[in-house]
């Protein structure tokens, strides 16, 4: 039988809610087929199946919290016990389950994984590849199943890669800033084998000790962490994720499943009623200033690479300063601490207050204050990375001209949707002109002309580019098209934006003219074949059959890859773009 533990779904977060399954027990699914949509802290990700087979069992209902790691989908003729606590089937207590290479359990040897090597998994981005930020392992470790093995860095977020298999590590894939592709060899496993003898085939009354050996509190079935305290619970891992998304003290509550197990019925009980509400101690002014309260160290808002970074470094996080977002500690206030150059944020913003008033004093000289700033690189991640990455193969492919004109759009009603125009002056150019709506393929020199528009709209963040695509814009009204962008940019405010919402744009349009800017060379995002900049209005005076009129002109830059299409064809596409753009109505 194989089992699908809940990946780690790119966030970087410790667990995810359970939206809607997509299939059910006894279906038959193929690999990649989508099972379940589940959602994190940030987004609704669709989980797909990583095998092609029957589903025996679902473990959980919607609504239902499951930590990464625990046991998801079970695949196969059969069918494993919903408790936790008695996994083992009669079956299996009377005859020893056959593995396989890809089927290696928790409680198998090295031996058993002897040459088996561990493929980057898709991280939950959607994206081709990341970066090795600090391997937590090394070669010839003995690693158990779910450990941290390695941080990876993607587009979005860097994210703990657990082990697979409960193995030696034989062969490490790479070193820190070195960017592994999707699919590519990671870890290697066994190799030359070790000396252990292969676990016997694993009796009930093993179940018990078994567990016991495992040291990690986070992940042992059977105790849960309540502060700095580890308290015993007849309880799975899935009820440790409700307590703390619903902010309960499993300590106050009590259990009524099997041997006094405490359900997720229980958890949502006490946290209605309010009985198992977590203690909240005072904490000192200056730790609630800070951000993170030292009486609790699950109150410390830091992601798990920063503290899987302290726990190396030895870094107690109480005494870290938070200089990251809302409050949170980022990875150089964990180094700085290591150090002994970190001091709890009050006396931080004390000591800083002090030094920019001295600083800030004139010399003795009557010259400019003196003042000593550190500089240091700012490494490029996230977004930021995505659009760099982006901008790098345009350059390396598309072989760019831009068209510019000027529009003049005083015949609009004040109060126009200047956005919606333009989207539908695009829909219909894309219509007139369907060899600049188009993807074009460089390496087999194939091009697919699209019958519909989906329009990418370039939108600048803080944290970088994104390009949300208004899909099938030439089906809707200029209404629709604002409530979708509308829609979108909220997705992005939120951290909501889903992958689907980012993808199959057939041309894009860039309004850099709402901040400044008259006309640009916007870059052409393969493999679409252009991209319109709409620069700042202007008012100028304009010479007419009726004399000269103050005229309100629209700067408009056509962007296009010459590889795909003729200089005629964009211009008769900027053409009607100009033409559908004058238009009163």
């Amino acid at each position: 039988m194989k089992q699908f533990n809940l990946p780690d779904l790119g966030e970087g977060l410790p667990d995810a809610e359970i939206v809607r399954w997509l299939v059910k027990e006894g279906d038959t699914v193929t690999v990649d087929q989508p099972m379940v949509e589940m959602e994190t802290a940030k987004a609704v990700v669709e989980v797909p199946s990583p095998f092609a087979g029957r589903i025996a069992k679902l473990h959980g209902q919607e609504g239902d919290v499951i930590n990464t790691g625990d046991l998801l989908v079970s695949f196969g003729d059969g069918a494993v016990a919903e408790d936790d606590s008695s996994e083992e089937s009669a079956s299996e207590e009377s005859a020893p389950a056959e593995s396989s290479e890809s089927e290696v359990s928790a409680e198998a040897s090295t031996d058993d994984v002897v040459g088996d090597t561990f493929m980057l998994p898709d991280l939950g981005e959607g994206l081709p590849d990341a970066e090795i930020v600090r391997w937590l392992v090394k070669e010839g470790d003995t690693v158990t199943v779910d450990q941290p093995m390695v941080e990876m860095e993607t587009a979005k977020a860097v994210v703990e890669v657990p082990s697979p298999f409960a193995a030696k590590i034989s062969k490490l894939y790479g070193q820190a800033g070195d960017v592994i592709n999707t699919g590519d060899p990671l870890v290697e496993f066994g190799g030359s084998g070790s000396g252990s003898k292969k676990a016997a085939p694993k009796k009930s009354s093993d179940k018990e000790s078994g567990e016991e050996k495992r040291a990690d509190s986070g992940t042992v079935v059977g105790a849960v962490e309540v502060g700095n305290n580890v308290v015993a619970e007849t309880t799975n891992s899935v009820v440790k994720a409700l307590a703390r998304k619903l902010k309960v003290d499993l300590t106050q509550v009590k259990g009524t499943g099997k041997d006094g197990a405490i359900t997720q019925k229980d958890v949502r009980e006490a946290a209605k009623n309010g009985t198992g509400a977590a203690k909240a101690e005072a904490a000192p002014v200056a730790q609630q200033e800070s951000g993170f309260d030292t009486s609790n160290p699950l109150a410390y808002k830091a992601s798990p690479a920063v503290r899987a970074l302290a726990r190396k470094l030895g870094v107690d996080l109480g005494n870290c300063q938070a200089s990251g977002r809302k409050g949170s500690i980022t990875r150089d206030d964990v180094e700085n601490a290591s150090k002994g150059s970190s001091a709890p944020a009050s006396s931080q913003s004390a000591q800083s207050s002090t030094s920019s008033t001295t600083s800030s004093t004139p010399s003795s000289t009557g010259g400019l204050p003196t003042l000593n700033v550190e500089v240091k690189p700012e490494t490029v991640r996230g977004v930021r990375r995505a659009m760099a990455m982006g901008m790098a193969h345009s350059h390396s492919t598309v072989v760019p001209t831009t068209l510019v004109e000027d529009v003049d759009i005083s015949a609009w009603p004040k109060g126009t949707d200047s956005l919606a125009r333009y989207v539908r002056a695009l829909v219909t150019a894309a219509k007139a002109v369907p060899a600049v709506n188009a993807w074009f393929d460089g390496e087999k020199f194939e091009r697919l002309l699209h019958p519909n528009v989906n329009v990418g709209i370039a939108v600048d963040s803080g944290d970088g580019l994104y390009v949300p695509v208004v899909h099938n814009a030439d089906r809707m009204s200029m209404t629709d098209v604002r409530a979708r962008v509308q829609d979108l940019r909220q997705k992005i405010e939120t951290k909501s934006l889903k992958q689907d919402d980012q993808q199959n744009a057939t041309i894009t349009l860039s309004n850099f003219g709402s901040i400044a800017g008259r006309y640009g060379t916007p870059v052409v995002s393969p493999p679409q074949v252009a991209i319109l900049g709409t620069g700042r209005f202007r008012n100028e005076l304009k010479l007419t059959d009726k004399g000269i009129t103050n005229a309100k002109m629209l700067p408009l830059s056509l962007t296009f890859d010459h590889r795909a299409c003729t200089g005629g064809e964009a211009a008769r596409f900027l053409a009607a773009v100009m033409e559908d753009l004058q238009k009163a109505q």
